[in-house]
């Protein structure tokens, strides 16, 4: 393990009133995390060999230089002493901060903030990698705690309530739960709780499956706290998680996909013309919109869509590799005047709306089962209706799995990590395998 201290900034050569900060590094194996100090100096005073100021600075008496020498090697030794194997910036963060203001985290002789929930939950989306989306959904989670917390201390009466990882229970991840299934009735009935938010931000009715993932990366925090011996306290052993029900699976059959791929839309509006394509070529390769959005000329190597899903790139990366089969290749054709993108910028509530359009003008409006998001029951409705960027993906994955009835195969080209719950929803064994697996003993 090795510590340094350096800078990141430079400055004309007779320059002798810039200062710059010092930051600091820590290198361990794969482990490499830099964070900023209140130490500062002139960048041409500074020597990256002593780590300090260089031997002969004449505009500088040597008072100031022996003690920001010694600042310098303090820090060091501190960081080295306090090292650990898995810490991260928010620790080297918390290091440095401590030997700036020896008491700012400090109340009744212990850390205080430290051991707030929503500390760190901030602390884990802001220094865990992760997709951009997948910290947006951890930043919500700590607001809805704070007014959960409101909730407790305002309408309760439970004077200074916080949930802190050290002290939390069962018993409050389930008021939580109660909480988070109320929390939309809750904001017309206490809106002194939501005075931080604006209308539009207002609370929406949470389904079961919703609750869920909201507990689900909050245990994730919380064994982020385990692992790096933040807390021994794990709430979450004797907590039962509420239940997951996902819809069975449904998509676009090859031949209304094919239905929409050669539809005649020239007395449709450009937009519609467009967002078929882009629905289509999305429906031929099988990514995330998101990872379809961020795709250029250079996504497209030797006759194949080649990229990195957003979603898994921080923990499993792997190069996605889709060849472009005809069809695929006549869309991109038709848009071959644009500078970078393959395809024009799309925006995803158009996208959502103009594929249920296109679906219904090319009269695809078979029934589908899906689970009703506020009973929990089985309900029919038109395939036209319900579609999303997503039924693209499904489209793909499903027709594919059809055909080859290999998992590992097709998880190959849609980028689904080994053991996936959310691939194993696309599995659906319909009647045409079952015959086929029945005829393997006939």
């Amino acid at each position: 393990m090795k510590v340094t201290a350096f800078i990141r900034e430079t400055s004309a050569k007779n320059n002798i009133t810039d200062q710059t900060h010092i930051y600091f590094r820590v290198r361990d194996g794969k482990t490499d995390i830099k964070a900023v100090s209140e130490l500062s100096i002139n960048p041409n005073h500074w020597s990256p060999e002593r780590q300090g100021y260089k031997s002969r600075v004449a505009l500088v008496d040597e008072d100031k230089r022996t003690k920001f020498d010694k600042a310098v090697q303090d820090l060091t030794a501190l960081i080295s002493s306090q090292y650990y194997r898995g810490a991260d910036s928010a620790w080297l963060k918390g290091v440095i901060e401590e030997f700036h203001h020896p008491n700012i985290n400090m109340r009744q002789g212990k850390k205080g903030d430290e051991f707030s929930l929503t500390y760190q939950c901030q602390q884990y989306a802001d220094n865990h990698p992760m997709a951009e989306e997948t910290a947006r959904h951890h930043e919500h989670n700590v607001r809805k705690i704070k007014h959960f917390e409101r909730y407790q201390r305002e309408i309760m009466r439970r004077r200074g309530y916080t949930m802190r990882i050290d002290t939390m229970t069962a018993d409050d991840l389930r008021e939580f739960q109660k909480y988070l299934a109320n929390e939309s009735d809750y904001y017309e009935r206490y809106p002194q709780i939501f005075d931080d938010i604006k209308p539009k931000d207002r609370p929406r009715h949470l389904t079961e499956n919703a609750i869920h993932s909201i507990l689900k990366r909050l245990r994730t925090v919380v064994n982020w706290c385990l692992k790096h011996n933040i807390t021994t306290n794990d709430p979450f052993a004797t907590y039962e998680m509420p239940k997951v029900l996902d819809s069975p699976p449904f998509y676009l059959t090859l031949e209304e996909r094919d239905k929409v791929y050669y539809a005649d839309l020239s007395n449709e509006t450009p937009g519609i013309q467009v967002y078929r394509d882009i629905f289509m070529f999305q429906c031929l390769i099988g990514c995330r919109v998101g990872d379809l959005e961020k795709m250029t000329r250079a996504s497209i190597v030797d006759g194949a869509v080649q990229y990195i899903a957003e979603k898994t790139k921080n923990h499993q990366p792997r190069t996605i590799r889709v060849p472009l089969n005809e069809k695929a290749k006549a869309i991109l054709e038709k848009y071959s005047n644009l500078e970078t993108r393959i395809l024009p910028k799309i925006c995803q509530n158009v996208y959502n709306r103009y594929i249920r359009k296109i679906l219904e003008i090319c009269e695809i409006t078979r029934m589908v089962t899906v689970i009703d998001n506020d009973t929990r029951e089985p309900v029919q409705k038109r395939i036209c209706d319900i579609a999303t960027t997503h039924t693209a993906r499904k489209t793909f994955i499903g027709n594919l799995y059809k055909k080859v009835k290999d998992p590992n195969l097709v998880a190959s080209l849609s980028g689904h990590t080994d053991g996936s719950r959310a691939f194993a929803r696309y599995r659906e064994i319909d009647n045409e395998m079952k015959r086929d697996l029945v005829k393997l003993i006939d």
